[in-house]
């Protein structure tokens, strides 16, 4: 796989072992005769680590994972919420400092490097964000530059939605699957795409605006400035903005004292109603679930995947009441042919997918040039 001789592997061992960066871990039979073959394993607290950070609407979660990608330590911050401005930039920077100042036993030199997921486009490339924390007066200096002057550290940034996607795939689904259609639909909408086992990027790192595909005439503006996006009928910000409008208009609802009274209704308030049965917010749901089938059904017919991964907060409402719907509406709409063997399933992990792809995305980016080195050739001889 390396590409190496047996004398340069054996070489490369015996240093890591030495190093105590790996240790012997069993002695097992491949073969009838002959010495048993060493199985090593490496010892995670004599490796780097890796930190991701997942800034949602409502939340930032914060997450270390260790060199073979377990998770060491998740911090969620529900008092959060994001906001385009340099005020947000800070406090999240506050907040990773303090979650790295108060690690047990773990030293910040051992942090390799951290990815920041950034709801937007996103070249994580160049390390430049289009939309998020793009400031006039630092426009052409990367974010990437930013955040690692002021962490201290090698930061990485990449879209949400990819990242959520990619901490899917690597938590067990790349063992049955190389092509899947990640949907995160919470706050907005996004698509991650998993091509051959790989991570879609496009051109620039845009692929995925699945939210921003100009699919109806209601001429409701989009927080992209253009009207008529899918995300403005199907995520979380529309079925608040329709709550909110039935109810004024005298409909009953849980969470109508709550609305009444100006307070932000978030999709954790949405989902919550939903669980306790609330009418009106559960017409919503299957609504948006009906709606999205009827979208998704389009990219199985455009894409062919393997499997559609539903993401997001609105992915933990009941099933009954959100996956049901698309499946019906994906399978009224879609070519049958295309369609009767794609299972469509929501994600266990749920909101740990993005933080833990975050922290996977670091490690995979501070590898990269040594990944490089390992799939070089042998030399002819």
């Amino acid at each position: 796989a390396t590409g190496f001789s047996l004398t340069t592997v054996a070489k490369y061992v015996s240093e890591m072992l030495a190093a105590g960066q790996i240790v012997e871990t069993d002695r097992i039979c491949l073969h009838a005769k002959g010495r048993r073959t060493v199985r090593y394993g490496v010892r995670p607290e004599a490796c780097p680590c890796f930190m991701g950070v997942d800034m949602r609407a409502f939340e930032l979660n914060i997450g270390l994972v260790d060199f073979v990608g377990q998770p060491v330590r998740i911090e969620r911050h529900m008092d959060f919420r994001l906001e385009n401005t340099r005020d947000t930039l800070d406090e999240v920077c506050r907040r990773i400092h303090r979650f790295i100042a108060t690690l047990d036993g773990i030293a910040p030199e051992r942090i390799a490097g951290i990815n920041i997921n950034v709801p937007g486009r996103v070249n994580s490339r160049t390390g430049t964000s289009a939309t998020t924390f793009n400031f006039e007066e630092t426009v052409d200096t990367p974010l990437t530059d930013i955040l690692s002057e002021r962490l201290g550290m090698r930061v990485f940034i990449e879209n949400d939605t990819k990242a959520m996607a990619y901490g899917a795939y690597m938590s067990g689904l790349n063992r049955q699957y190389d092509n899947l259609l990640y949907i995160n639909i919470g706050w907005g909408l996004g698509l991650g795409i998993v091509i051959d086992g790989k991570l879609c990027h496009g051109k620039d790192g845009y692929s995925g605006e699945f939210g921003h595909i100009h699919m109806y005439n209601n001429n409701i503006l989009c927080h992209c400035g253009k009207t008529g996006c899918i995300e403005t009928e199907v995520s979380g910000r529309a079925i608040q903005r329709k709550l909110i409008e039935r109810i004024h208009s005298g409909e009953a609802s849980l969470l109508a004292p709550k609305v009444r009274s100006g307070e932000t209704v978030t999709t954790a308030d949405i989902i919550e109603a939903v669980e306790r049965e609330d009418p009106l917010c559960i017409e919503l749901v299957m609504q948006a679930g009906s709606e999205l089938g009827h979208h998704i059904a389009g990219l199985i017919n455009l894409f062919n995947p393997e499997v559609i991964v539903i993401g997001g907060n609105l992915a933990q409402a009941e099933p009954c009441y959100f996956l049901q719907p698309i499946e019906l509406a994906v399978r009224k709409y879609s070519l049958k042919l295309m369609s009767q063997n794609v299972p469509i399933i929501t994600h266990p992990s749920g909101a740990d997918a993005a933080v833990l792809g975050a922290c996977l995305i670091a490690r995979s980016r501070m590898s990269e040039p040594d990944a490089a080195v390992r799939r070089t050739p042998p030399r002819s001889r």
